[in-house]
């Protein structure tokens, strides 16, 4: 019974997010929360500002993006057990929407025979 409730609560929380990229919003995340349960070493006041750049540079960007894109990458961002935040999701949506580059070296060398 609580696994079911935990499922359609998670269920409700991504579809909300997709949703909202479906209709050209930009996803609300906690800032907070992604800076409390952040890994990294720098400071919380600095991820802080880190998360409100992103999400600034997200609002300016976000039409840019392919809805496609931007659905799957909230689903990423979300989908993990740390809080969501915005510049994973910034990252995400940049190399999906990346020009595919080619080889440098070119196209391997095809045998002589």
């Amino acid at each position: 019974m609580l696994r079911t409730i935990l499922l359609s609560l998670c269920v409700g929380i991504l579809g909300s997010q997709t949703a909202s990229a479906a209709e050209g919003e930009i996803p609300k995340f906690d800032i907070a929360a992604a800076c409390r349960g952040s890994s990294s070493v720098q400071t919380p006041a600095k991820c802080t500002q880190d998360e409100q750049t992103a999400r600034d540079q997200l609002a300016k960007q976000w039409r840019e993006f392919k809805q496609a894109d931007a659905s799957r990458c909230i689903q990423i961002t979300t989908s993990r057990a740390a809080s969501a935040n915005y510049t994973e999701l910034l990252s995400c949506l940049q190399a999906a929407s990346a020009p595919q580059r080619t080889d440098p070296f070119g196209p391997p060398p095809s045998l002589v025979k």
